[in-house]
């Protein structure tokens, strides 16, 4: 598949506060499922306080469709009401930023709806607009070929060139920064090794958000988070990137030291060039294990240490994946809250039948709060001991 041509955009800049809310279709609803996204973006700024909300909704459009109330059986009420829908909480959220991505629906239109798709998504900016907020636009993933017996997706990849061509025209035509996802998850090849970025080629596994979290994070223009230290077990000296260390003690048969992450790592498994890595050189012959506050994480000989040893799994790791699952948890209180299920017997025509519970729904927003406080805690790293110790001799 061509890549689509990317002009220059502005780049993403977050501020020390940040009110940011995910809009979209199933991309950004099937994403409060992983938080891969809003894990890599929290942990990217630990110094920053970013508050995230998801409004995400699957089958949605540009031009609000999905969010309407059921008005009898399989009726809906007008798109219009939808768009007001969203107006109304976006008034009460105050956004700071909006991550827009719209496209996938609306690309089985084929070229006959690029206008309609065009005029929609101006028009749903430009309520945005009314907000004060900045506005990233996000462009749709490709649809994946999976093989037989799934249809080849290469006429409908086509149509979605086209649809991200609007929201990039778009993009520059506002001054938007500009995420193109399309051009950068096609690079995936069909079930390589098994991992097949989506469930039936256009909806994202877990490998997938991951790919696509990591490649917004990239786009954003942020470099890979792996550190590594070097150390000389003779000297005590000692380089680092992406890391402090401090407390350093050195022997021929054994190293220590504490050492703080700038950032935690992504969630695993981490991709090559983000995987942290110590290298010590200078150690006596023999095999080492490496203990991180006390629990062991790898053992590796003299000169594998010397060449550099990658520490895949580890306590970051640990706290990463923690804070990710507490992003699930807060994201489902704040869902429950804007967007309870089976809404048309709380607030639609059937509410006589279940009204009574409407009472019950500003409570799952009062449960976030706590949620966050203790996000902002696991954002940050924390130090760690390291003690490298020879356990066997050659």
């Amino acid at each position: 598949m061509a890549p689509v041509a990317v002009a220059d955009a502005p780049k993403v800049e977050f501020n020390d506060t940040e009110r940011i809310v995910f809009l979209g279709n199933e991309f950004f609803d099937h994403e409060r499922d992983q938080c891969y996204i809003e894990t890599l973006l929290t942990t990217r700024f630990p110094d920053k306080n970013l508050i995230f909300r998801n409004l995400g909704y699957s089958g949605d459009n540009v031009w609000c469709d999905a969010r309407t109330l059921c008005s009898g059986w399989d009726q809906f009420g007008p798109p219009e009401q939808g768009f007001e829908r969203l107006k109304k909480l976006l008034g009460q959220i105050k956004p700071t930023l909006i991550f827009v991505a719209y496209g996938m629906n609306e690309s089985f239109q084929g070229e006959t709806g690029l206008q309609h798709f065009r005029d929609g998504l101006n028009r749903v900016l430009d309520m945005l607009s009314e907000t004060g907020a900045r506005v990233v636009l996000v462009s749709p993933i490709p649809h994946e070929n999976l093989g037989p017996p799934l249809p080849d997706p290469a006429a409908h990849n086509r149509e979605l060139i086209a649809y991200t061509d609007v929201i990039r025209q778009t993009a520059a035509d506002r001054s938007m920064p500009f995420i193109n996802l399309l051009a950068g998850m096609a690079e995936q090849s069909p079930r390589a090794a098994g991992k097949a970025l989506t469930s039936d080629g256009i909806h994202l596994t877990p490998i997938g958000y991951r790919k696509a979290a990591m490649l917004i994070e990239r786009e954003i223009g942020d470099p890979a988070r792996g550190w590594a230290i070097n150390l000389d077990a003779a000297s005590g000296t000692v380089g680092t990137v992406g890391i402090s260390v401090k407390d350093v003690s050195h022997h021929a048969d054994r190293v220590a030291f504490s050492a703080t992450a700038d950032i935690l790592p992504v969630p695993l498994p981490a991709p090559a060039d983000e995987v942290p890595m110590i290298q010590v050189r200078n150690l006596a012959p023999g095999q080492y294990s490496l203990r991180i506050d006390d629990r062991s994480v790898v053992t590796a000989t003299a000169p594998d240490w010397a060449i550099g040893v990658t520490i895949a799994a580890g306590p970051d790791a640990d706290q990463t994946e923690a804070l990710r699952k507490l992003i699930v948890e807060k994201n489902f209180d704040f869902f429950n809250y804007w967007r309870p299920e089976n809404d048309t017997y709380i607030f639609g025509y059937r509410k006589h039948e279940q009204g009574r519970n409407a009472v019950e729904i500003p409570r799952f927003e009062e449960m976030i709060p706590a949620k966050e406080a203790e996000i902002a805690r696991l954002r940050a790293p924390v130090s760690h001991s390291f003690v490298l110790e020879k356990t066997q001799r050659d």
